[in-house]
C-alpha cells in the first residue's frame, strides 16, 4: 500500500471543552505524518471552545494539514460521532476526545505503517494519566469481548466505511464505541489487528464509580443484545469491577501521592510507564 495515499481522519467530538481542547489539538498538530485531516465536531459550545480551536487554523495550514471545525447542535456524543464520520474524508478514522492526547508526535506515522489490506480495525495500548503519573493499559485480544473491553477506542483506527455502515448506536450513553467494536467482531467479516504500540494518553479525571457502573451495565446490555455468550456471571463481574474502582479511589485518598508508585504500575514519566508495563507481563 502506498503510504502517501493513506489518509487518516482524526476526529475530536466536544462540548464546552475550553479547559481541555488545547492539549488535544496540540498533540494532533505535532504529528509528523503528512496527508491526514483533523476534524473537530463541536456540539454548540457556549464557552470559548470553538474560538480556541479556530485560533489554530493558520498553524495547521502551515503544516499542510486539513483542519476543520464544525459546530452545531447534536443529539449527544454518539450522534456527534456519526455526524463527524459522515463529514470526514479519510479512508481510516480515529476518535480522540477533548482532554485526551496522542502519545507522541509519531503515533499516526507508526499506526499508518500497520495498515494492510486485510485489516479493518487496528488498535494498540493506551496510557492512563492521573495526578501527574502514568500507567500502561495494555490492549486485549478480541476474544475477551465476552468479559471485558479489550479496545480503548482512542487507541484505535477503523476503516471509515465500516464505521459509516454500522454507525454508533445512540441509545447508549457511554458504551456505543464498545458496542460498535463488538458488532464488527461478531460480524465475522471484519478483521482486527493488535499492535504493541502506545497510541494515546487517557486521563482518568476522577471518573465516578457511578459512571463505571453505568459503563459496565451498558457493556452487558450490548453483549446480550448481540447474543454473546458469557463465561462468568455478569452481575458478579460488574460488582467486582465497581468494587475494585471504589477501593482504588479510597486508596488514593488514604495514601495520597504515595499511591502512585512503580509497585502499582504508576510512573512520573510516560515513557518509563510504557517500558515498565511492557516488561510486566
Amino acid at each position: 500500500m502506498i503510504m502517501d495515499k493513506i489518509l487518516i481522519s482524526v476526529v475530536t467530538v466536544c462540548l464546552n471543552a475550553e479547559k481541555d481542547i488545547e492539549c488535544t489539538i496540540n498533540s494532533i498538530l505535532e504529528q509528523d505524518l503528512a496527508g491526514f485531516e483533523y476534524l473537530i465536531k463541536d456540539g454548540g459550545s457556549g464557552d470559548m471552545t470553538v474560538r480556541i480551536a479556530e485560533g489554530y487554523m493558520d498553524r495547521f495550514n502551515a503544516k499542510g494539514i486539513s483542519f476543520r471545525v464544525i459546530s452545531g447542535k447534536d443529539d449527544g456524543l454518539y450522534d456527534a460521532m456519526n455526524k463527524a464520520t459522515a463529514a470526514s474524508s479519510g479512508e481510516w478514522i480515529m476518535f480522540i476526545n477533548a482532554g485526551d492526547a496522542l502519545f507522541d508526535e509519531s503515533v499516526l506515522s507508526r499506526i499508518s505503517s500497520e495498515i494492510t489490506d486485510d485489516a479493518d480495525v487496528i488498535y494498540g495500548n493506551a496510557v492512563l494519566a492521573d495526578d501527574g503519573h502514568y500507567k500502561l493499559l495494555r490492549a486485549g485480544n478480541t476474544g475477551l469481548f465476552k468479559n471485558c473491553n479489550p479496545i480503548c477506542h482512542q487507541a484505535s483506527i477503523t476503516r471509515r466505511d465500516v464505521v459509516g455502515k454500522l454507525g454508533f448506536d445512540t441509545g447508549y450513553e457511554i458504551a456505543a464505541d464498545f458496542d460498535l467494536f463488538l458488532r464488527i467482531f461478531l460480524s465475522g467479516e471484519k478483521r482486527f489487528k493488535k499492535t504493541g504500540d502506545a497510541l494515546c494518553i487517557y486521563p482518568l479525571n476522577g471518573v465516578s464509580s457511578n459512571s463505571v457502573l453505568k459503563r459496565e451495565r451498558e457493556f452487558d446490555i450490548s453483549r446480550r443484545r448481540n447474543g454473546l455468550k458469557r463465561v462468568c456471571l455478569p452481575k458478579m463481574q460488574i460488582l467486582k469491577i465497581v468494587c475494585t474502582d471504589i477501593i482504588r479511589k479510597l486508596a488514593v485518598k488514604l495514601l495520597g501521592a504515595g499511591f502512585y508508585s512503580g509497585k502499582r504500575g504508576w510512573y512520573p514519566d510516560k515513557n518509563e510507564a510504557v517500558r515498565a508495563g511492557e516488561c510486566d507481563v
